[in-house]
């Protein structure tokens, strides 16, 4: 047989190439310290949009493995994340519906399934999403048996944090910077997880940042959220309206309301608010000339297609945003901070 056949193709990582992110599962906001540890991220991020765009290749994880479980529908988040280790050469296993295609319907737990994707698969790296909001952190201590790290690619009502991290590498692009702004989130704050984890990111980022919480009254964020929140940052003002701080936010972050996370028996609730808060055409008029509109998608009708083709609209760059950022986040995490020859 040829020696190459057992050659080790996993790379060493010197100690200065070792990160925050390096060796460790990603699983909160709340593990960055700084926002120099954002910014190195970006960095590598950076180079990923580089290498996509230039339609280069840059394959450093041949020989590692990357396994994917989503217990909950999704779309971008896991194309990105199969895309992402695709793209740096990683061999990928793809588990969406894990709630209704696994063992799961035969009722094994969470921990016995991630004890069965390290042991199955010999991968090195494990992409979740649950409904529960612990469920990462459970995980997280079991694959730590196998020395493999847990990505959060969304735990129920509590955390997204690739999602916030690219929501802000977005906001460096388009807007150019991470200081000195003004945000708007609107609409379902209640049971909306992207917004507690960018919110959290952005008072890392600048403790003088300015938050609005624009939402109906049923779906205002949790009062402990905000209390939380408003220690890190420069203000928070709740508002059941948007029209208001429209002309002064420099990024306006939308969400739907989210009908599978309402408890049963709460339809007439959702009936009731899902579309009080509509961004139509004309609103574009009252943005700030260089602010854009977000949305971390799916939506159903809380922006009219209209607005899609204004320069406003960042959420379709966004999406673009993500791939860059899950590349960059598997690259740090698995070869740390450093370009693998």
């Amino acid at each position: 047989m040829a020696a190459g056949l057992f050659a080790d193709r996993r790379v060493s990582v010197p100690p200065e190439a070792q990160t925050s992110f390096f060796g460790r599962s990603f699983i909160s906001v709340d593990q960055i310290q700084s926002s120099n540890e954002v910014n190195q991220l970006f960095e590598m991020a950076d180079v990923m949009a580089k290498v996509t765009e230039s339609n280069g290749v840059y394959r450093p994880l041949v020989g590692y493995g990357v396994t994917e479980l989503f217990y909950e529908a999704s779309t971008r988040t896991s194309l990105s994340f199969e895309a992402a280790a695709k793209r740096l050469g990683a061999k990928v296993h793809v588990r969406d519906g894990m709630g209704m295609f696994s063992s799961v319907t035969k009722g094994e737990s969470l921990q016995d399934t991630i004890h069965a994707a390290c042991q199955t698969t010999g991968n090195d790296l494990i992409v979740l999403r649950h409904k529960e909001d612990r469920s990462s952190e459970v995980a997280a201590k079991i694959a730590a048996r196998y020395g493999v790290p847990i990505i959060n690619a969304g735990s129920g009502s509590l955390e997204h944090p690739t999602q916030a991290l690219l929501d802000l590498y977005t906001i460096k692009r388009l807007v150019g910077r991470t200081e000195r702004l003004k945000v708007m989130m609107v609409g379902d704050l209640l049971y909306g997880r992207t917004i507690k984890s960018l919110a959290k990111l952005l008072a890392i980022m600048d403790p003088q940042v300015e938050l609005v919480f624009a939402s109906p009254q049923e779906l205002a964020a949790p009062a402990d959220f905000v209390e939380d929140i408003s220690s890190r940052v420069g203000s928070v003002e709740e508002t059941d309206e948007f029209l208001s701080a429209l002309p002064e936010a420099d990024v306006v972050y939308w969400t739907r309301v989210q009908k599978e996370r309402f408890p049963l028996g709460q339809e007439e609730l959702y009936d009731r608010v899902k579309d009080q808060f509509i961004f139509r055409r004309e609103h574009i008029e009252l943005m700030k000339e260089h602010s854009i509109l977000m949305h971390p998608l799916p939506r159903v009708n809380e922006i009219d297609y209209a607005v899609d083709k204004d320069p406003h609209g960042a959420y379709f760059r966004q999406m673009r945003s993500g791939l860059y950022i899950r590349m960059a986040l598997m690259h740090e995490i698995l070869l740390g901070h450093q370009i693998v020859a």
